[in-house]
């Protein structure tokens, strides 16, 4: 009986391969098969410019275990990898290439080759043609009742320039592309052809979007132009969509004194997918948007200085795993079935929502609308998480609703008041949690003086927002908009559409 099973662990364990193979008491002679190595690669052969950088994971496995991979730029060997005995037959391996001016012309070749411990190997080729890149998209003069615009149709794959001295116009979706840079100007409107319109900054690519308070930048509808017969309307186009690597160090580019105006045809008006922390998203206007004004999707981009005025859904929602910061938001909304804030993952999300955020503002219906009707101020529902800090949540049902199944959100040093059916009570209501006046939590229910619907801060029962980390300002006291700081006037809209100033 030892004998068998030494001969059983023997047939189970042999050379640590992996194995298919038939063994029993009474047969011990089973056959051994073993697979070829297999090599993948993430992305096919094609061509390449100037400046790009080629970026291939290699995926190999083998039934044996490996000896080694070994990596070839042409005939030359770059790289190496000898693996130890016994070393499972699953690995990856990452391919970075920057193609530089002096490769124009040239066929870049690499060759990948796996070779196993019984001496198998599989090769696969990689290859780059480097060649100079025909434009993938058109900048050309349209009149159209009688105003000339810079139109710019198709996928932006050069660096380019809108200037402040012209008047541009999106026809359908916009991209820039990798490695390419949009720059615009201070100053500059861009306009939106129809309701298929949308810029689209792919991943790799960047937008530099800095405006000023005397001179934003605004992207609105065609119909906001000069001289066109129709008014503009939520909904006229799309919005602006930023794409990132889902990384801490990602960069995206630079909203800096930018407005978004009419936006949020079947989708956000301003959408950061997997937009890294490294991008900067500071003093933004989203106004009548016909969707949700703001939506995170994934990464770590943080904001700050936010206003979203009469979106006709959420005024701002995050989802798929945001890890951002927010500080000083504002948001008004009139309409009687809206959310003002909302966090909610799913179960395609892949990982879980956790942000933080400070000195928030929240205005519902019952403040600028026909009552609070069906509405919340802030809900996280689902798989999200949140931490709010410094609020000011009024004009709702609902101040702040908890629904997720990730347990109880922070809510700290708080103020709710003007929320509920009879514009009096506080609206708190929770699935889950129930703590929200717990001492420790420092809320308050009194009520804050507003003026011009949002601009108003107190220090009651404030927090120092620094001490939530290096993002946060230090400032001590609840709300969005102080009077002695109001970051909104000269360069933002009031809810009715008309400039603050």
């Amino acid at each position: 009986m030892i004998l068998k099973n030494s001969l059983k662990l023997f047939c189970l364990t042999v050379l640590g391969l992996f194995i298919n193979f038939s063994c029993s008491d009474d047969d011990l002679s089973g056959e051994l098969t073993f697979e070829s190595p297999n090599i993948n690669l993430s992305i096919e052969s094609g061509e390449f410019r100037i400046g790009q950088t080629i970026r291939v994971e290699v995926s190999y496995e083998a039934s044996a275990t490996f000896r080694e991979f070994v990596v070839q730029r042409g005939g030359t060997i770059i790289d190496r990898v000898n693996y130890a005995e016994g070393t499972d037959g699953d690995d990856t391996y990452d391919l970075e290439f920057l193609i530089t001016e002096d490769l124009l012309g040239t066929t870049q070749t690499f060759t990948f080759t796996v070779t196993d411990s019984l001496g198998e190997t599989e090769t696969k080729i990689f290859t780059a043609i480097v060649s100079e890149v025909t434009p993938a998209f058109t900048i050309e003069d349209v009149e159209i009742n009688g105003t000339v615009f810079k139109q710019v149709t198709g996928r932006i794959n050069f660096n380019e320039t809108f200037d402040k001295d012209n008047l541009w116009l999106l026809n359908g979706e916009v991209e820039v592309d990798d490695i390419t840079t949009l720059t615009i100007e201070a100053g500059t409107t861009i306009y939106a052809i129809n309701e298929d319109t949308e810029l689209n900054v792919l991943i790799g690519g960047t937008l530099i979007a800095e405006g000023t308070v005397e001179d934003p930048i605004i992207f609105t509808s065609i119909n906001a132009a000069p001289d066109q017969p129709e008014d503009p309307d939520n909904g006229d186009w799309i919005g602006v969509v930023l794409r990132g690597d889902d990384t801490l160090g990602g960069n995206s580019g630079i909203l800096t004194y930018v407005r978004i105006e009419n936006g949020g045809n079947g989708d956000e008006a301003l959408q950061l997918r997997q937009v890294g922390g490294a991008t900067v998203i500071h003093y933004v206007q989203i106004h009548n948007s016909d969707d949700t004004g703001i939506r995170m999707r994934g990464g770590y981009v943080n904001l700050k200085h936010i206003l979203v005025t009469k979106p006709s859904d959420r005024g701002i929602r995050y989802s798929d795993g945001w890890e951002g910061n927010g500080q000083f938001w504002a948001i008004i909304t009139d309409v009687d079935d809206s959310i003002g804030l909302n966090g909610r993952d799913t179960d395609e999300s892949p990982r879980i929502s956790d942000a933080v955020m400070s000195n928030v503002t929240v205005i519902g219906p019952n403040v600028v609308g026909d009552g609070p009707g069906d509405t919340e101020g802030v809900q996280v529902r689902d798989g999200a998480k949140g931490e709010f800090y410094n609020f000011i949540v009024t004009g709702f049902d609902n101040s702040f609703r908890n629904r997720s199944e990730n347990g109880d959100m922070v809510i700290k040093n708080s103020a709710v008041f003007g929320n509920g059916g009879d514009g009096d009570d506080d609206g708190l209501h929770s699935s889950v949690q129930d703590d929200y006046r717990d001492v420790a939590n420092n809320n308050s229910e009194d009520v804050i003086v507003l003026t011009d619907v949002f601009v108003g801060v107190s220090t009651i029962n404030s927090s120092d927002a620094s001490t939530l980390g290096e993002f946060f300002d230090a400032v001590n006291f609840t709300g969005a908009v102080s009077p002695d700081d109001d970051w909104t006037l000269g360069w933002t809209l009031n809810f009715d559409g008309t400039p603050r100033e």
